[in-house]
């Protein structure tokens, strides 16, 4: 690391965060829908890096410390696998500002540290220690039509940390969520412990494999982490550094936070389809859509009886349930609220879409309080004040491993 330290320059201290907005001018003749990056990824030695795992996050740029939320679900990511020589190359990039980051963002085995383009060389300080490691990333922009070849993508081995995973205790990662940690050490003398000790307290996120990274470990020193998450207290055993070690297997399991509470507010996969549910609060089915929407995702729609079946289980509370489906105007076709045919019904005995006149309104539907059918909630339904809670779908929050793209 000696190597980054040294390469910091002034730019990148004034900086609050490095944007490469790259400006290339083509003729009339040049392609106008198709953006690129290619190139080769080394380490500090200069050999290249086989087999590592690159992504480019869409993110909106911003001027604020701390975490910058991406535009778009890890499923639409671009992502690619350096081959034999360490090349990558990413294709069909859109025309956004986007974060170059590895896959999982806090469980990979390298830092990125510096992207050369031509003769410019960019640094990032994300790992420096007055750093959070959501903050100084390398971000940009590339417009649309153009295509940066040969692009060098430099990454180390990790400095001294601890990485970790947080799961529920049915093994699902605790995905997109904010924890807090509390990193203890106690420097070792010859003599053992007893040469000072220290500790830190900070938030931070899990990505979307639920893994942290903590770059306030201590080395040579023993170490102990505790994480909090809703009250949940989670405590690892003592993790001896050394200088230039560090720590990967760190495991929160929380076995104690009740699988109801768990469910508020985070993301769980269904592993028939990769599919990531969530139960929100809210005022109206309209005010769960813009929810949704901020999320990049969208009202949860039921494709099948498995899936129906699957919710049922996963959020078995007697409540009402906003769901994306909504009676169709004026004769159209029934559709979900993201356009998806409506392939599989729930509804209740009296609710057919026979008996429903779809020339009067544009009535929602909601999961029943208690047996989970589908029933319209218009805005003179008696049950409408009691639906406080919708269910969210989004893909892309649990994806086999990608391979290269051609």
């Amino acid at each position: 690391m000696k190597r980054l330290h040294s390469r910091q320059s002034s730019i990148t201290m004034l900086l609050v965060i490095l944007v490469l907005t790259f400006a290339i001018s083509w003729n009339a003749t040049a392609q106008k829908t198709l953006s690129s990056i290619s190139g080769k990824v080394i380490d500090e030695n200069g050999e290249p890096v086989v087999g590592i795992k690159l992504a480019i996050k869409p993110v909106k740029i911003g001027f604020l410390r701390g975490e910058i939320p991406a535009l778009k679900p890890f499923l639409s990511w671009r992502r690619v696998i350096t081959d034999t020589e360490g090349r990558f190359s990413f294709l069909n990039i859109d025309s956004v500002s986007s974060q170059f980051t590895m896959f999982p963002e806090h469980g990979s085995d390298n830092e990125l540290i510096s992207i050369t383009i031509g003769d410019l060389t960019f640094h990032s300080i994300a790992f420096r220690g007055s750093m959070p490691t959501s903050f100084g990333k390398l971000t940009f922009a590339v417009e649309q039509g153009e295509h940066l070849e040969n692009v060098v993508v430099n990454v180390t081995t990790p400095r001294t940390r601890i990485r970790g995973q947080i799961l529920l205790q049915d093994g699902t990662p605790l995905m997109n969520e904010k924890v807090w940690l509390e990193v203890r050490r106690y420097r070792r003398s010859l003599g053992g412990r007893g040469g000072g000790g220290g500790g830190s307290g900070y938030g931070v996120s899990t990505d979307n494999q639920g893994y942290f990274v903590s770059y306030n470990a201590g080395a040579p020193a023993e170490n102990t982490v505790k994480m909090t998450y809703k009250g949940m207290v989670a405590q690892s055993e003592t993790i001896v550094l050394n200088e230039g070690e560090r720590y990967d297997d760190l495991v929160f399991v929380l076995k104690n936070i009740d699988r109801m509470e768990a469910r508020e507010g985070i993301w769980l996969v269904n592993p028939d389809n990769g599919h990531g549910y969530k139960k929100i609060e809210c005022d109206s089915w309209e005010d769960a859509k813009t929810k949704a929407a901020a999320e990049n995702a969208h009202l949860v729609t039921i494709n099948d009886e498995a899936e129906q079946k699957w919710l049922e289980g996963l959020f078995p509370k007697k409540t009402f349930f906003w769901i994306g489906l909504s009676v169709p105007e004026n004769e159209a076709s029934w559709q979900w609220d993201n356009g998806q045919p409506l392939t599989y019904m729930n509804w209740r005995n009296s609710e057919k879409p026979d008996y429903i006149n779809v020339n009067e309104s544009k009535d929602p539907f909601a999961l029943g309080f208690h047996s989970k059918k589908w029933m319209v909630i218009g805005p003179n339904s008696p049950f409408l004040p009691s639906v406080k809670y919708a269910i969210l779908e989004k893909e892309g929050l649990n994806v086999p491993t990608p391979q290269a793209e051609k």
